[in-house]
């Protein structure tokens, strides 16, 4: 006999989700929340990370893509985040943001851009997925 299928409220892991309550109008909260699945203060962090460029970046007019230099980051993460989360942090942006593709540092500008590579990432995720199912 099969085991019982439950749906579980949470489950731990990386990138754990219901798929049905997956939406294309979900805001960085819920995107936060399906990336950080259990990591609560990572999650927290990347929010405010995220938030504060893309806020920083628009009220100075600096266009599109969204972007903050390595100094304004590192002055925010100090200035925000204090000492005791500054490591956690670092940890979030070069763990998770910079890989995943949801972040781009660009070394000879010495910034730190809001990128898509996360987006087209998924898409071929899905496209991959669709023709190993077909």
């Amino acid at each position: 006999m099969p085991r019982r299928i439950v749906p579980r409220a949470k489950r731990s892991g990386k990138m754990y989700f219901i798929a049905s309550k997956v939406s294309g109008n979900m805001g960085l909260k819920e995107i936060t929340e399906i990336v950080f699945t259990n990591a609560e203060s990572y999650k927290e962090i990347a929010t405010l990370i995220l938030e504060w460029i893309k806020i920083k970046s628009d009220r100075e007019n600096r266009g599109y893509p969204r972007w903050v230099t390595t100094q304004e980051l590192s002055d925010y993460i100090n200035e925000r985040l204090k000492r005791r989360r500054r490591s956690a942090a670092y940890t979030v942006i070069k763990d998770y943001l910079l890989p995943l593709g949801i972040l781009e540092y660009r070394t000879s500008e010495s910034k730190y851009v809001i990128s898509r590579d996360f987006s087209g990432a998924l898409k071929r995720l899905a496209d991959a997925y669709t023709k190993w199912t077909a």
